[in-house]
């Protein structure tokens, strides 16, 4: 005898999975609806699926269709997930108001998102009540600059911010000998572009580099700014680690403090008198005020 249906739902919701939009267009129209069922795979072909009940429209849609687009949403996209779900009465168009553009397949991508893949129906798979369609991805495109939406246990959320037992303490004039510097890495207000470029060519130099520091002594960055960017590099680190070395403006503790909550578990601060950088001092006490250890 199987489980019931309660149980099953109950305890697969305890899976926090991110959200997406499933998307297709056809001679009706754009058509879309929220999905959690997606999952990569294969590589070669790549290959993506998604699961999607019978009963729904998006079903027929999407199978006389042949093709379909899977949105990936940020955190700040929980009125679209819940507007592709149903949840918004008062919505009658699902795309009404929501920019998109088109990729290959002709199926709707909404702007803003987090990833999208744009594929083709390479197979569908009896499923149950459910069908599982396999797409092969004909193209992608990727948003490093943003964080992703969460479900479970029927809640939207989003990661939270973990800070570190340990951190190292360094000297702002002094760089550890495997150590990449980034100066000025916060000179450009472009969402952390031209700093991906910089890093991305860095890392190509030497990519055996254990540690990469970017350097803010014209104190460009600000913990908008710095979040933005530190988001928008972390997909090209593998396992290199991140520094920051702290400008001696007013906002340099916040931003260490936004550093440390994004994953940075080196700082650089100066024990020099009217340095261009961040005082040791402050930031040692900030850290153990934090009960954070700090590495000699």
């Amino acid at each position: 005898m199987s489980v019931d249906h309660d149980t099953f739902k109950a305890v697969m919701g305890q899976w926090p999975s991110g959200v997406t939009v499933v998307t297709t267009h056809d001679d009706e129209g754009p058509a879309g609806m929220t999905a959690s069922s997606f999952s990569s795979v294969s590589l070669d072909p790549p290959l993506i699926s998604v699961c999607v009940a019978r009963h729904l429209a998006m079903h027929e849609r999407l199978s006389k269709a042949g093709h379909f687009a899977v949105n990936i949403l940020p955190k700040h996209g929980i009125e679209d997930g819940m507007r592709f779900a149903g949840m918004l009465p008062d919505v009658s168009d699902r795309f009404d108001g929501i920019t998109t553009h088109k990729a290959k397949t002709g199926s709707p991508i909404l702007d803003g998102m987090l990833g999208w893949v744009d594929c083709r129906c390479w197979a569908q798979y009896d499923g149950g009540d459910h069908t599982i369609f396999i797409g092969e991805v004909l193209d992608a495109g990727i948003d490093r600059t943003a964080s992703p939406l969460l479900y479970h246990s029927r809640s939207w959320g989003q990661f939270a911010d973990v800070l570190a037992n340990e951190v190292a303490l360094g000297d702002a004039h002094a760089a550890p000998a495997d150590a990449l510097i980034i100066d000025n890495a916060f000179a450009h207000d472009d969402d952390g572009k031209t700093l991906c470029q910089s890093v991305e060519s860095a890392l190509a130099a030497k990519p055996d580099t254990h540690l990469l520091i970017l350097d803010d002594g014209d104190a460009q960055a600000d913990p908008l700014r710095l979040r933005v960017a530190l988001q928008a590099i972390s997909g090209l680190l593998g396992r290199t680690s991140v520094g920051l070395r702290l400008g001696a403006g007013p906002l340099a503790l916040a931003n260490a403090v936004v550093a440390l909550k994004s994953g940075v578990r080196h700082l650089d601060a100066s024990s020099q008198a009217h340095s261009a950088y961040v005082s040791a001092d402050e930031v040692h006490d900030l850290l153990t005020r934090m009960k954070i250890h700090i590495k000699s």
